[in-house]
């Protein structure tokens, strides 16, 4: 079994995500996805993530 892992913000959840993650589950039997967090998100890269109201 080849298990293939992807990670990022998806905050706001569009086709090239959606793209991003049929591609990469094409690569391997099973897939992971990681989601990074807000705090890792700003101190990292200083993107403020889209907030629900």
């Amino acid at each position: 079994m080849k298990r293939v892992i992807t990670y990022g913000t998806f905050d706001l959840l569009h086709y090239g995500h959606i793209n991003l993650l049929k591609r990469a589950k094409a690569l391997g039997d099973y897939l992971i996805v990681c989601l990074s967090t807000d705090e890792f998100n700003w101190n990292e890269k200083k993107k403020k993530c889209f907030e629900y109201p």
